[in-house]
């Protein structure tokens, strides 16, 4: 994955982020805010993962699973 890639990336899960708390700010619209939510940490996590930087996945595999965990609960 190339650098500008990734950064235009970056940006849309930052906006997804923003969109989020937008939507969160009322009930009505609350349901869309999350999903904008979970839009935006998938292409954020999506994103670090293709980076060639990352040599070890172990510890980001147990942080997801840790996290899906307490999400479930």
């Amino acid at each position: 994955m190339t650098e500008s890639l990734s950064t235009l990336l970056y940006l849309a899960a930052s906006i997804c982020f923003i969109l989020a708390l937008k939507g969160l700010s009322s009930p009505t619209s609350a349901r869309s805010g999350n999903l904008f939510g979970m839009a935006g940490m998938v292409i954020a996590v999506g994103t670090t993962l293709l980076t060639p930087d990352i040599t070890g996945y172990m510890l980001i595999v147990i942080a997801v699973a840790i996290g899906g965990i307490f999400g479930g609960i």
